[in-house]
């Protein structure tokens, strides 16, 4: 009862939901690409889909969380002027995802050079808001660095500073994977195969969960 109790919460919030799909979407794709069976592709296919028809209602909360963070002052120019441009870049992603859902479902015609610019342009500022994402944390984990090797530490330093690492980790993870959805030339853009970027995207997606249950500690 307690393992149902337990997942049933986990299921409950959309973005942890979205966490057990995403692992189960990679999951499918690396055992599909490796085992050669279409069906588990295709049943991968439709998990990213809806991933995706979900994403396009995510404006309201990347909204409310670029006005929450304002101008980032309060984080130093540098650092400030990165958070605004990861909120920037996650919501320029969001909208170039909604055009090629409009494309791929028919609703809006255009021609195949500009076709091929918004899908670079989707995957560019996925990339972009990945790997401000990676720096943002690397500063967090550093921080958390810090307050482990301080003498008066508190009780929940060490686990704060595996929490960071591990954020780091998946960070890291998801800019390599992001950027290889890039069209050829774009640094390491389409030079991965898809069971290599897909074994990447895993061990993204169980970081993630491992993050969640590991972040209950506190």
């Amino acid at each position: 009862m307690a393992a149902v109790n337990e997942l049933a919460d986990l299921l409950q919030a959309h973005a942890n939901r979205d966490k057990v799909v995403n692992l189960a979407c990679y999951a499918l794709k690396l055992w599909g690409s490796t085992a050669k069976r279409q069906d588990l592709l295709s049943a991968s296919a439709r998990l990213a889909a809806a991933r995706a028809c979900l994403r396009l209602f995510d404006d309201a909360m990347a909204l409310k969380t670029a006005l929450a963070y304002g101008f980032g002052t309060k984080d130093g120019s540098f650092w400030g002027t990165l958070g605004v441009a990861g909120s920037a870049f996650t919501l320029a992603y969001l909208q170039a995802e909604k055009l090629s859902f409009l494309i791929d479902t028919g609703m809006l015609h255009v021609s195949k050079d500009t076709e091929f610019r918004i899908r670079t342009a989707h995957k560019l500022f996925w990339s972009l808001s990945a790997f401000v994402g990676f720096l943002r944390s690397i500063r967090a984990l550093n921080a958390s660095s810090e307050a482990l090797r301080r003498p008066n530490r508190t009780k929940c330093a060490p686990a704060r500073f595996t929490q960071a690492s591990l954020t780091t980790t998946k960070f890291l993870l998801d800019t390599i994977h992001a950027v290889s959805w890039l069209p050829p030339g774009w640094l390491w853009g389409s030079r991965f195969s898809v069971p290599q970027a897909s074994g990447i995207a895993t061990a993204s997606a169980i970081l993630g969960l491992v993050i969640h249950y590991h972040g209950k500690r506190f």
